[in-house]
């Protein structure tokens, strides 16, 4: 009877331990094996009753991976790092700095170990909850972002502030973040002024917000909500509104940096401690040579889809 019990406790961890190391794609988890294969074989020498201590063992290993692993340092991680270059892998690159601070691979579209990150994602930040309310926040950014203003953010360097004002030295919109010396020191960095300058301006910063448009786009295609072609389509609509208004990565970097930077006064809810592995995230596309920000061609000619006709918000 114990043997039995044994048997079925020992399957479900085992089992259980398998799902999350998979789900993980670490080295780490996998290192639990020989306590696994320890397990198996008390029970197959009939000591089923001292089976039960590596098999707690394993499944509080597999309890810990659920929580350190999902908080792993941000790391610039790629699936394929020798794959030709696409549309799709240049768009993946955009968003980037989310998935890095994840430490997963930037260089994949459709994740199926981060369904349930995204769903939840969606749900919390947007609203989004199916297909049709997916393709309207879609839509309702684009919209937003090609007929919404034009902001510059000027940064005064030696102040240590940084506020939002219309181009052509318009009036402020009253967004204003006091900043800290490592995030001025950043600033110095990625818009490449000398030590000397005391102001910059990171113009027509808004268009940074087309990351959570491949982020939504991402979600969609990972929950099976878009079409390959439907994915593939917006994608290249995004990465051409990148391509005609910034000219380098740096430009987008740039960018990047002053929208997060305004994320105190966003719409887009998201914690605080995530908000610092992105900042984090950032620093590495910048400066680590692996970093696809620098090793794509900024102006690379976007592929041609099947189908470019628009996507549908009902099902085809």
């Amino acid at each position: 009877m114990l043997t039995a019990v044994a048997g079925v406790i020992g399957a479900l961890v085992i089992g259980a331990w398998v799902v999350v190391a998979w789900g993980s794609r670490r080295r780490q988890p996998w290192l639990w094996a020989p306590v696994a294969l320890f397990a198996v074989a008390l029970v197959a020498l009939d000591l089923p009753g001292w089976s039960f201590v590596p098999l707690t063992v394993l499944a509080g290993g597999s309890f810990a991976e659920l929580v350190v692993g999902a908080r792993e340092h941000p790391t610039i991680r790629t699936k394929t790092p020798d794959a030709p270059l696409s549309t799709e892998r240049w768009a993946a690159a955009v968003a980037a700095p989310f998935r890095v601070a994840l430490a997963e691979p930037w260089d994949v579209v459709a994740r199926p170990s981060l369904r349930r990150r995204y769903r939840r994602m969606l749900e919390r930040q947007w609203g989004v909850v199916d297909r049709d309310s997916l393709l309207a926040a879609v839509d309702g950014l684009l919209e937003e972002l090609r007929n919404g203003p034009s902001l510059d953010l000027v940064v005064d360097l030696k102040a240590g502030l940084a506020r939002s004002r219309f181009p052509d030295g318009g009036a402020d919109t009253g967004a204003m973040v006091r900043l800290t010396s490592e995030q001025v020191t950043r600033l110095r960095t990625v818009t490449g002024v000398s030590e000397g300058d005391e102001t910059v301006m990171i113009g027509a910063y808004q268009w940074w917000k087309s990351v959570h448009v491949i982020r939504l786009v991402c979600g969609g295609a990972t929950l099976d909500w878009l079409s390959p072609v439907e994915t593939q389509t917006l994608l290249r609509r995004v990465a051409s509104d990148l391509q005609r208004r910034y000219s380098s990565w740096g430009r987008l970097s740039s960018a990047f940096h002053a929208g997060y930077l305004l994320w105190p006064d966003r719409r887009v809810e998201i914690d605080e401690g995530d908000a610092d592995r992105v900042w984090v995230a950032l620093g590495l596309l910048d400066e680590d040579p692996r970093s696809p920000w620098n090793l794509l061609p900024w102006d690379m000619p976007l592929e041609r889809v099947s189908f470019e006709g628009g996507v549908s918000s009902g099902q085809e």
